[in-house]
């Protein structure tokens, strides 16, 4: 049955109650003391008197004279109290968002990529691509994230062909973004799917009133103390009693452990979804109250409520004073405490709520059973999404969403950053051949060692980095050092040819080395595959001092063994050359001098070293440092945000305690 929209009625009275209604729903909770609401109550009041006045059958929803409602399954002329739904004549599907599922689904444990960006008019932008075949075509799907929603679309894989931010703007044409960043992480998956996921409600709760015939405000319905057996007979239909003392599972705001709500509560769970029910009669009563604010304060904060009416008597959604509750499900028993017991069911809801399934039978009535059960959970619940589309919290929405989509992008550049090995000082970057294959190594290294335990750091790559420049240092240091020696024992040789030996491999080896290293880069002396520095052992055998192998060697140092920095040096075969032996004869005092200054100058580099890794160390402890620093400064700032949320309802309740001692008659809310 289609949804019916009554028209609003001219006249000086319609303008009155539109201004009132506005008024609702533009103040805040603590302006709950304005006479809008009164006004709205009393306008409730006397439409409800007035329809009483009238001839049976009442409707069981009499929209406001201002209007802002919309009707579903009600038509006065098709009333028949005999009739019954047939089964099977409605879906009984819950409504929710497919794309929040969809990255879960389609995207983790397969081969996808993820891009982030900013845009200068949507902010934050996060991107998933991946490719797969269907019906042997190629197709690409893009899952695009937006602070204004999730767009999920599979296209032509011809059709995204192009960079990133081309494929986005397929999606949305007002993205102005001209790059997008890839996302290098093992965690990213992860994070990424709980934001996606964020918008799935799995606890909901809902307040149950019960209306007697002839009641007309909301005093009346709070303050029902007693009830009848048929409405304890739908409240079985509904769910289990609890004891709430007993209780373990979604309390939807109910104390557990001291009573202050009430001993019992009903409770349901229903197609993975914890369901309670914050029922009028079974929450405490208090008396010269005749507010009821301890009923109201649980009731008036949920978003869908039940209005069990036990005879033919009319409601309007307006009689209610809450910024909360937008949808309304009345259920109006038909000859009850009967065998032939059955209900008749009808639906109203705020204008910018937008109409939720399943949609009612023509007559809608139905028979106490698991049916009419299965009818209302499932009304209940796609109601309560279909009101988080509404305009109050559609901003609500937004503005979460795009908090949230703010702080994972961060996360993910972070991440991105750790995984690659770069940090705050720019001494991540490579500035030469040799640089850019220990940067990717070290990447790789990282990658390989520490994916498996859930964590990326990028201490492997700030360590790789220390030792290629402490190796560069060291050759042009070594490179003059030896030139200069060499030099030196050719002018003693030529003088006194009995001191050294007769071989000649100390200065050949001199003038090989030096002519090596001009034609290396001055940027990379060491990567050059044409230079081998030759180490002579004390047998007399070569071998090749620092080659590509050597270099890529360098990746396998686990990241953990810091200490590894100085034992490298006995592997480089960069040491000085004035260190190899003479097959015979003794030593000149040049060599002895050379010696003993390169023994000194190697030292010195080891500690250099040594405290370049122990620098390195100190800041990334101070960067996590950091990351914890900011992560407690939030707590702070959202537990005093909630400070002043709690101090500013003692306020008004102290306030409302006042109002109430000087005056028990008024009307405060």
């Amino acid at each position: 049955m289609g949804v019916l929209k009554w028209r609003e009625r001219q006249g000086s009275r319609h303008s009155q109650s539109s201004d009132h209604i506005k008024g609702l729903i533009q103040t805040s909770r603590d302006e709950r003391q304005t006479s809008a609401p009164e006004a709205a109550g009393n306008g409730s009041r006397e439409l409800l008197e007035e329809t009483l006045k009238g001839p049976k059958p009442y409707p069981n929803i009499v929209l406001p004279i201002g209007g802002g409602f919309w009707i579903d399954g009600q038509d006065q002329n098709e009333y028949e109290p005999t009739a019954s739904s047939g089964a099977g004549s409605w879906n009984n599907k819950i409504e929710t968002d497919d794309t929040a599922k969809a990255y879960r689904r389609y995207y983790m444990g397969r081969e996808h990529f993820n891009f982030i960006g900013t845009d200068d008019q949507l902010g934050p932008v996060l991107l998933s691509v991946k490719s797969e075949s269907l019906a042997s075509q190629e197709q690409t799907r893009l899952l695009l994230r937006l602070r204004t929603g999730t767009t999920h679309e599979l296209v032509p894989s011809t059709c995204a062909t192009s960079a990133p931010h081309h494929m986005a703007k397929l999606l949305n044409d007002q993205l102005t973004i001209t790059k997008l960043s890839p996302v290098l992480s093992c965690k990213a998956s992860e994070l990424i799917a709980a934001y996606d996921e964020h918008v799935l409600v799995s606890h909901f709760k809902f307040g149950v009133l019960y209306q007697k015939y002839g009641q007309t405000s909301e005093e009346e319905l709070f303050s029902n103390q007693h009830t009848s057996p048929a409405f304890d007979q739908f409240l079985q239909l509904l769910g289990q009693r609890i004891q709430l003392k007993d209780h373990k599972g979604y309390r939807g705001g109910l104390d557990t452990q001291f009573g202050q709500t009430g001993d019992e509560a009903v409770y349901q769970v229903f197609k993975d979804r914890e369901i309670i029910f914050h029922v009028s009669s079974l929450l405490p009563y208090t008396e010269h109250d005749p507010q009821q604010l301890k009923r109201k304060r649980h009731i008036g904060n949920d978003i869908v409520a039940i209005v069990f009416q036990e005879s033919n008597t009319p409601f309007t959604p307006d009689m209610i004073a809450s910024h909360f509750l937008h949808a309304y499900i009345i259920v109006q028993v038909i000859e009850p405490n009967t065998p032939n017991v059955r209900y008749k069911v009808s639906v109203t809801a705020r204008d910018d709520v937008p109409f939720f399934g399943p949609t009612l039978p023509n007559p809608a009535v139905f028979r106490h059973g698991p049916e009419l059960k299965q009818f209302l959970l499932t009304k209940l619940v796609n109601a309560e999404n279909a009101c988080y589309k509404a305009h109050k919290f559609a901003k609500l929405e937004l503005r979460t969403r795009t908090s949230l989509l703010h702080s994972l992008c961060e996360e993910l550049k972070d991440k991105t950053k750790d995984f690659l090995g770069y940090n705050g000082d720019g001494s991540g970057s490579s500035t030469s051949g040799l640089n850019t294959e220990l940067t990717k190594s070290a990447a790789s290294s990282s990658s390989s060692s520490e994916c498996g335990n859930g964590t990326i750091s990028g201490a492997g790559s700030r360590f790789i980095d220390t030792v290629r420049k402490a190796l560069i240092a060291r050759v042009k240091t070594q490179t003059l050092t030896n030139a200069e020696a060499n030099n030196n024992i050719l002018g003693g040789l030529s003088k006194k040819t009995s001191s050294c030996s007769a071989d000649g491999s100390i200065p050949t080896f001199g003038r090989t080395l030096s002519k090596g290293s001009k034609k290396s880069s001055p940027s990379s002396p060491i990567s050059s595959p044409d230079t081998h520095p030759v180490h002579r052992t004390s047998s007399g055998a070569s071998r090749v001092a620092m080659s590509e192998s050597d270099s890529s060697s360098l990746n396998s140092v686990e990241l953990d063994g810091l200490g590894m920095a100085g034992a490298v040096d006995s592997d480089t075969g960069l040491e000085s050359m004035s260190s190899a032996e003479t097959p015979s004869g003794k030593p000149c005092s040049l060599c002895c001098d050379a010696q003993n200054n390169d023994s000194r100058v190697e030292g010195l580099r080891q500690d250099v070293t040594r405290l370049k890794c122990d620098k390195l160390e100190l800041l990334r402890q101070n960067v996590s440092c950091q990351h914890e620093i900011k992560r407690l400064r939030e707590k702070e700032l959202v537990l005093q945000s909630e400070l002043t949320s709690a101090s500013k309802e003692i306020l008004r309740l102290r306030e409302l305690l006042k109002n109430y001692t000087t005056n028990p008659n008024a009307s405060t809310i």
